[in-house]
């Protein structure tokens, strides 16, 4: 009976310790930038970063939301404030808050227009390394015909 208990709490640690390897999380570096709209801050507009290498997979959403002074800081959920390294597209969208609704705020659609959201065609792109990240502005303008 001793054999079976020490084979089964063996396999126990074993299986634990495969299990804790899977849920380590990534550590986040600290990510800023700025994002501007024919030349002024895109004040309200969320930054979304998107990992190229594997666009579909379960990990938090990477967001930042552009302040008053065009300036956003990235947060990725539970994981907090930063991204992991890595490359990533970027998705830009721009809803503003119209008023507030039963239980959520009511936005307008995408100023612009779906132009820098596009999961299929980003349009930006930054790479992240395990070092603080200042990205490089991201400067938006009118989308064509509109």
């Amino acid at each position: 009976m001793r054999i079976v208990v020490a084979c089964l709490m063996s396999s126990l640690v074993l299986l634990c310790t495969s299990c804790s390897d899977r849920n380590r999380q990534e550590p986040v570096y600290p990510v800023e930038g700025k994002v501007t709209y024919n030349g002024s801050p895109a004040s309200g507009a969320a930054v979304f970063f998107r990992r190229k290498t594997d666009p579909l997979s379960m990990e938090p959403t990477i967001m930042g939301i552009v302040q008053e002074n065009g300036r956003f800081e990235m947060e990725s959920g539970a994981l907090g404030k930063g991204a992991p390294a890595g490359d990533y597209d970027v998705l830009i969208e721009w809803k503003r808050v119209t008023g507030h609704g039963i239980r959520r705020p009511q936005t307008r659609p995408d100023l612009l227009q779906g132009h820098f959201s596009d999961p299929r065609h980003p349009l930006f792109h930054a790479k992240i390394v395990a070092a603080p990240n200042k990205l490089p502005p991201f400067e938006l303008a009118a989308p064509s015909g509109g």
